[in-house]
């Protein structure tokens, strides 16, 4: 009911102002602030927004978060408003974006994640296995005990994939590697359950694991938790020869762990994470955000943005690959000190030789 208030709210406002466009943003489950998708296609949508009225553009942008319940209230409540766009980050609201879609013809709508056919809705996918192909191959080449983690949010096709692609690529840099994979749940709660995936990462853990991958929405959060809190592990025995830059730990790693100890490391997912495995708030020390999958909702969302301004926005899929942008690996002052040119390297290839079509990563099905 406070959602429905503030559109009403937000109403008033726009009749009596003078903005030249009205966006909105309808958030997925896993709230605005998940630190991953949400947050991502949000902070696209802001930047687009930000470059538009540095133009001299006036824009207003409404949001909506609720619950994929309420997903059709928060599209019909902003498209009600006069919204020239709407963005819809996450499958769940496919069936929402089709129905409202078809009450207002003159609204243009992005759903990310899912497929609308509709004229005025541009539907938004993304290669996640290419992407997630990529980290695991910096996994497969990184981890000192052979064995690595994946934590899943939902379990579907969708998070399947990057699960399907990520053994793909620890299988490509290292056959004799294992993937432990689990997933939170069955129901969208799976992607705002931080607690529940921590579990899973300390279990992960306790199998061997030493890098783990999240994706997961809000709940990859209790995965960055657990590495960033426990940081490292003492081996049981001998652990694999692989290159690791020699990096100055952070003072409370190296009170907490030991001269024996190995660090642990989590790979992000949807927005660069690196930056959250800063425990010590110093780039230059041992980080434990290993690296991050890139699925740049952001871009999505931004460019949506200026094709309605420009008159350029067209319906239809757009799938969205490493060729074309759409995912990648995160190298950046977080990480770059802990990952050995060699290997920087070698993803670079792999990256290249996935765009020319030398390897091909094939998708879950």
């Amino acid at each position: 009911m406070r959602k429905l208030m503030v559109l009403m709210v937000a109403a008033l406002f726009t009749a009596a102002s003078a903005q030249d466009y009205v966006f909105g943003i309808n958030f997925d489950a896993g709230g605005k602030f998940d630190g991953s998708f949400n947050e991502g296609t949000w902070r696209g949508l802001e930047r687009g927004i930000a470059n538009l009225e540095a133009e001299g553009l006036e824009i207003d942008l409404l949001e909506f978060e609720g619950t994929p319940d309420t997903s059709a209230q928060g599209l019909r409540g902003m498209s009600e408003q006069g919204a020239e766009l709407i963005v819809a980050p996450g499958f769940a609201q496919a069936d929402a974006v089709a129905a409202v879609s078809q009450e207002f013809p003159f609204t243009n709508y992005v759903i990310i994640d899912g497929v609308v056919d509709a004229d005025n809705v541009r539907s938004v996918l993304f290669k996640e296995h290419e992407g997630s192909f990529l980290v695991g191959y910096l996994a497969g080449l990184m981890t000192r005990t052979g064995t690595v983690g994946f934590v899943g949010g939902m379990d579907i096709p969708l998070i399947r994939n990057f699960d399907f692609g990520y053994q793909q690529g620890v299988s490509a840099s290292c056959p004799t590697c294992e993937v432990v994979s689990n997933y939170v749940g069955t129901t969208p709660a799976a992607w705002n359950d931080p607690a529940r995936a921590k579990e899973l990462a300390t279990a992960q853990r306790a199998q061997g694991a030493d890098i783990v991958y999240a994706a997961a929405g809000a709940s990859g959060n209790g995965v960055i938790d657990f590495v960033n809190e426990t940081q490292c592990f003492v081996p049981s025995g001998e652990v694999r020869n692989v290159p690791l830059n020699d990096v100055t730990p952070s003072a409370q790693y190296a009170a907490a762990c030991g001269a024996d100890a190995e660090p642990l490391f989590f790979i992000g997912v949807d927005s660069n994470q690196n930056p959250l495995g800063d425990t010590d708030n110093d780039p230059t020390t041992l980080n434990h955000g290993l690296s991050s999958m890139l699925k740049r909702v952001d871009v999505a969302a931004e460019n949506a943005a200026y094709d309605v301004v420009n008159g350029e926005f067209t319906s239809g899929i757009s799938t969205l690959g490493i060729d074309e942008g759409g995912v990648d690996w995160a190298l950046d002052e977080f990480n770059e000190a802990l990952i050995p040119a060699s290997i920087v390297e070698q993803i670079q290839g792999v990256r290249d030789a996935i765009i020319a079509g030398d390897i091909v990563v094939e998708q879950y099905e």
